[in-house]
């Protein structure tokens, strides 16, 4: 028993010491957040000043460089702050600064930080100077090394950046990290890589498609089907009847965003009488986008004797396809099969609401 009080005892002892370390921690930390909020306000006016008479074509930053030497975090920070305010040779000339500040080597160098705050401001920085050739040679590889930070917050702010150079070969890399990325940071990327969606298709895609490497071909699939643009994707048709489910799947939800063909609407009717279900319904969903008349009878015949959800899927298809879908629709609300007279009644209804009838 009284050794127990005396393991309750030091017990007791271990976390006051720890709360009372927990609160000095603390305390340091909102003293440093209040000193460098106070300096913040000190010097930004006369920061902001410097910058805007630097950018506006004054050669002298004598008074940056003196801010600088008192606080490079607010002079960094006031720079990114113009970033969005200036373009063409005033954008070069603030990215400049870096140079001229020395900001850009110590940028480099926090980048090789282990604290990972140190190193995502830095990247972001970076990311900043780099909109500007000399910057970017200075940089060097190093934003390419980042792409595979264990840091996601760095990988995304590292693609971005590289984007923003519309060079092929950067493309390229942010491309394939996409594809390695999960479909979170994949449909971030892919934001990133749209205004470039239709190099990459001509320049990158169809050697993925091709690789045979099938998580990295359904990953360019849902990335091209998440840009929702016209693009000029080879062989896809080959896809629609690749051996791999996932892949079909894709590429059936690809077949509208492409010109149309007759491979493509042979394998979209084809589609409709496979046996596996979920193709079925990609194939539905396809036709139903392409318009494809020939597909009526065989979505009629689905919303007959389909089971659901696979009948709704039909019917819904159907519905995309006035006028003749919905004169099909129509003659299904009196099937004597009544889930089928239900989704036929519930598809035609949504799509005259949706039309405003």
């Amino acid at each position: 028993m009284i050794h127990f009080v005396a393991y309750l005892a030091v017990i007791e002892a271990l976390l006051a010491v720890w709360l009372a370390a927990t609160c000095l921690v603390t305390l340091a930390r909102s003293s440093w957040w209040q000193k460098r909020l106070t300096r913040s306000a000190e010097f930004g006016p006369s920061i902001r000043a410097a910058i805007a008479d630097y950018v506006g074509g004054a050669p002298d930053f004598m008074v940056l460089e003196e801010c600088v030497r008192a606080s490079p975090h607010d002079v960094a920070e006031e720079l990114l702050a113009f970033r969005q305010a200036v373009t063409g040779t005033a954008l070069d000339r603030l990215c400049g600064l870096t140079i001229e500040l020395t900001l850009l080597q110590r940028w480099l160098e926090e980048a090789e930080s282990r604290d990972i705050v140190a190193r995502r401001n830095a990247f972001r920085r970076l990311a900043f100077a780099c909109a500007y050739e000399p910057c970017r040679r200075q940089v060097g590889e190093r934003l390419v090394r980042a792409l595979g930070d264990a840091d996601r917050e760095v990988r995304l702010t590292v693609a971005a950046a590289m984007v923003r150079t519309a060079r092929l070969a950067d493309l390229e890399r942010v491309f394939h990290l996409a594809l390695s990325e999960t479909l979170l940071v994949r449909m971030s990327l892919g934001e990133t890589l749209r205004p470039h969606a239709y190099l990459l298709c001509e320049r990158v895609v169809p050697e993925v498609l091709r690789s045979g490497d099938t998580p990295r071909i359904v990953a360019t699939l849902e990335l091209l089907r998440a840009w929702e643009r016209a693009l000029p994707i080879k062989g896809l048709p080959a896809l629609m009847g690749h051996g791999e489910t996932e892949i079909r799947l894709g590429a059936f939800a690809l077949a509208p965003l492409v010109a149309p063909s007759p491979e493509i609407e042979n394998e979209v009717l084809a589609g409709l009488g496979d046996p596996d279900v979920r193709i079925v319904a990609a194939a539905a969903r396809a036709a139903a986008r392409l318009r494809l008349d020939r597909a009526m009878p065989v979505l009629a015949r689905c919303a007959r004797t389909a089971t659901p959800p696979l009948l709704q899927t039909a019917a819904a298809a159907l519905a995309d396809m006035p006028p003749a879908g919905w004169t099909t629709l129509q003659e299904l609300r009196s099937n004597p099969n009544p889930a089928t007279a239900a989704a036929a009644g519930a598809a035609l209804e949504r799509a005259r609401r949706k039309a405003g009838l």
